[in-house]
């Protein structure tokens, strides 16, 4: 009788899958929430892993469809008091790769998966230790993110050592994928899943044109850029094109950023045609898309995490009806122009960003044209339900012990 019932409590057990992250919630990186809740839809249990600092609760578990979180506590964090930067940074991660690698191994996991470069390393550690599938999700080039980025030759050997040491590599965008296979040697050509977003059909909103006539700003045309404001978003480029906008059209930047960016919207005071509204949550952010008439989303060519972007606001634009300008990079110009949902320039160029803006603004028919093949491809190709389907075939494949699927 015991053996029936260790054998039927043994079948029902549902397969877990241990994600670590290197931010502080999940909201902070959508792709990885999207994932982790289609998997929790699919039978499969997922426990988070992120590091928690100050008085964060040690331990946030809150089972719900599936789904839990662990926080690492980093004691550490702080504990120079902003003197020496280098080395807190490296004392912070290192106490995050060892704690983490000791909740990761407390986990029981049966697979895990690490969501961009800081977290594989303890993942690894733990998946080989275990004998367990260890999947990379690298949702950006992270030793390439900006050309100052803090110990970019650390983060390349550690992509170096590990990707080959990974049973599956994913990355949002194909030329990502190309460089894990050609220059960090992933096993096997890496599985692109793009950061789309769930599937939800188009809303009527007049969020922002009701927050623009309260504040007694006049326009017909809104362009709204929304998420990180920062440098590397060529703000400044879109910010001066703003100067240039045909009478009528306003430029709205909804999000916040950090260090010169803390307070946006002293900085943009001096441009008559920009409002700054600040950060709103993830899940209220389509009222606010869906209230614009364009989307801009631009990224400085200063390094190849940002030449070939993989922007998740670009397929919420297209989501909500928004023709979209981008940039001329090569994922860019295939998904924006190729599909003819919108336009694509040079974002160092603040004329040719005005020029689209002022193009669109006045062509009704153009802007109609877009917005319906943008609004056709969500359903169609462009919906985070799509883009689930190979990953899970990979997951459900490491799970059962055989190999991904072969990709060249």
């Amino acid at each position: 009788m015991s053996a029936t019932v260790t054998a039927v409590t043994t079948e029902r057990r549902r397969q877990k899958i241990c994600m670590v992250a290197y931010c502080d919630s999940p909201t902070a990186l959508p792709p990885m929430l999207n994932e982790a809740t289609s998997l929790a839809s699919e039978g499969l249990e997922v426990e988070f892993l992120f590091p928690a600092s100050g008085s964060a609760p040690l331990n946030g578990d809150s089972p719900d469809a599936g789904i839990r979180t662990r926080h690492v506590r980093l004691r550490l964090s702080g504990i120079l008091g902003g003197r020496l930067p280098g080395l807190q940074r490296v004392l912070t991660y290192s106490e995050f790769v060892v704690k983490a690698f000791v909740h990761a191994l407390a986990s029981g996991a049966d697979l895990y998966s690490a969501h961009d470069l800081p977290p594989l390393l303890p993942a690894v550690l733990a998946a080989k230790l275990r004998g367990k599938p260890v999947v990379y999700r690298a949702h950006e080039l992270w030793s390439e993110a900006h050309p100052v980025v803090p110990f970019a030759r650390l983060w390349r050997l550690l992509d170096r050592a590990l990707v080959p040491l990974c049973d599956e590599v994913i990355t949002p965008e194909d030329n990502r994928s190309r460089i894990y296979r050609e220059e960090f040697g992933a096993r096997r050509f890496p599985l692109t899943v793009r950061n789309c977003p769930p599937y939800r059909p188009p809303i009527r909103s007049t969020r922002l044109r009701d927050e623009l006539r309260r504040r007694g700003v006049a326009f017909e045309t809104v362009v709204l850029y929304q998420g990180l404001i920062d440098s590397m978003r060529c703000i400044e480029e879109v910010a001066e094109a703003s100067r240039s906008f045909d009478e009528g059209v306003v430029l709205v930047i909804v999000g916040s950023g950090f260090g010169k960016w803390a307070d946006p919207a002293e900085l943009l005071a001096g441009y008559d045609r920009v409002v700054v509204l600040p950060r709103v949550a993830y899940r209220d952010l389509p009222t606010y898309t869906a209230s614009a008439d364009i989307g801009v989303l631009l990224y400085r060519n200063d390094c190849r995490n940002n030449y070939y972007c993989a922007p998740n606001k670009v397929f919420e634009y297209m989501m909500m009806g928004l023709p979209v300008i981008a940039a001329t990079y090569p994922g860019m110009v295939g998904l924006v122009e190729g599909n003819a949902v919108g336009l694509c320039v040079d974002p160092a160029s603040p004329a040719e960003i005005a020029s689209a803006v002022n193009r669109l603004a006045a062509d009704l028919a153009s802007r109609a044209a877009m917005r319906a093949n943008g609004l056709r491809l969500s359903i169609e190709r462009y919906n985070w339900e799509n883009e689930f389907r190979p990953l899970l075939k990979s997951y459900r494949a490491l799970l059962s012990g055989s190999t991904s699927p072969v990709r060249t």
